[in-house]
């Protein structure tokens, strides 16, 4: 669809909540059209597509961004963490700058199999929640879910690597192309008729450049993964925990899809937990800040976290539920730095305190 600079985009791009200046994405795709400079910082996008949602026409404002990226990356033009990100996945498997042979620690002694034995489903882990040990309760609390549910399932190890989100991100494409196609194959050996990503992002991934570059296997995003296994009656819930709570929908569950429903009709299953909604939810859900490759950049200032660790604060409730490894830090890291008052939980830990 052609954009015809109606403005709506910029103006609700929320890197402009912060005081930051916001992308003028109207500004930024007319001077494309015509061929002039692009000067607006296009590496402080989040990707986190709330301009597309305002977009009357529905121009794919991201992907506008991800080109022009792209050329600047091919121009050696992006900054250098950028490039670094890049390097890092190439020689280590991950954009952290972890050990290869560090990535599958949060497993030990939890006796989960090798996916190349031959699985019914493969566990992604993604590189987030692999080396950020904050998070290795989150993934521990998935894997016994699965375990409980009867799941034959398993995972890659130390011998996972990247899904390759922030090399699309950064724009190098070239390299991409080859770590997709060399994760594809490592996924066809485990005879694996699903994936189950932990990150959304990487969910992602797998459901847009994976199966456009030959991905035969059905993906879901764990939060869909388990809402199915409780319908089935595979595990079940006790429905007499309480709690008062509000959700973070991430931007790759809310505007990539709609993985905020399954969230929500999961925890129908705990009648007695209040859900009070921020302000900004569901497919209007405001990003914490982290795509897009900002995680692995220095910004000045208060943080997109802020603003919604407040927003969650605000509701009243005593635990705010993300099912991200990207929100789930940034949350964390706003909640102790903002004084908020409010636990942060990952679903997969939430749920696992709360089965039968």
């Amino acid at each position: 669809m052609e954009c015809f600079q109606c403005g709506a985009c910029t103006a609700t791009c929320p890197i402009g909540y912060m005081g930051e200046e916001p992308i003028d994405a109207r500004n930024m795709i007319r001077r494309a059209q015509i061929g002039l400079e692009i000067t607006q910082n296009i590496w402080n996008c989040s990707t986190c597509r709330l301009c597309e949602e305002s977009c009357p026409r529905g121009v794919k404002i991201v992907n506008v961004i991800l080109g022009l990226r792209q050329l600047e990356f091919e121009e050696r033009k992006a900054p250098e963490k950028v490039e670094k990100i890049v390097w890092d996945i190439y020689e280590n498997g991950n954009p952290w700058g972890g050990k290869k042979t560090d990535r599958a620690k949060w497993a030990e002694g939890m006796d989960i199999k090798d996916a190349r034995e031959g699985v019914d489903v493969l566990l992604y882990v993604g590189c987030d929640a692999a080396y950020n040990k904050d998070l290795h309760r989150s993934l521990k609390s998935l894997a016994n879910i699965m375990k409980k549910a009867g799941i034959n399932f398993g995972i890659l190890g130390n011998d996972e690597r990247c899904c390759g989100e922030p090399v699309r991100n950064a724009g190098e494409n070239g390299y991409l192309e080859e770590l997709v196609n060399d994760n594809i194959k490592e996924f066809e050996k485990t005879g694996a008729k699903k994936i189950v990503a932990f990150s959304p992002h990487c969910g992602n991934m797998f459901l847009s450049t994976y199966k456009k570059m030959g991905l035969n296997i059905e993906v879901e995003h764990y939060s869909e993964f388990i809402n199915e296994l409780i319908n089935e009656g595979r595990i079940k819930l006790n429905e007499e925990a309480r709690g008062k709570i509000t959700i973070h929908d991430p931007c790759y569950l809310s505007r990539y899809g709609d993985g905020y429903k399954d969230i929500r009709e999961t925890l129908s299953f705990l009648p007695k937990v209040e859900i009070d909604e921020m302000e900004d939810s569901g497919k209007g859900s405001i990003c914490c800040g982290g795509g897009g490759n900002r995680m692995f950049m220095d910004f000045e200032g208060k943080r997109l976290s802020d603003f919604r660790i407040i927003q969650a604060r605000d509701t009243g409730a005593d635990t705010v539920l993300t099912a991200c490894p990207i929100c789930n830090m940034n949350l964390n890291d706003s909640s102790k730095v903002n004084s908020a008052g409010i636990n942060v939980k990952e679903l997969s830990e939430y749920l696992e305190e709360r089965m039968k």
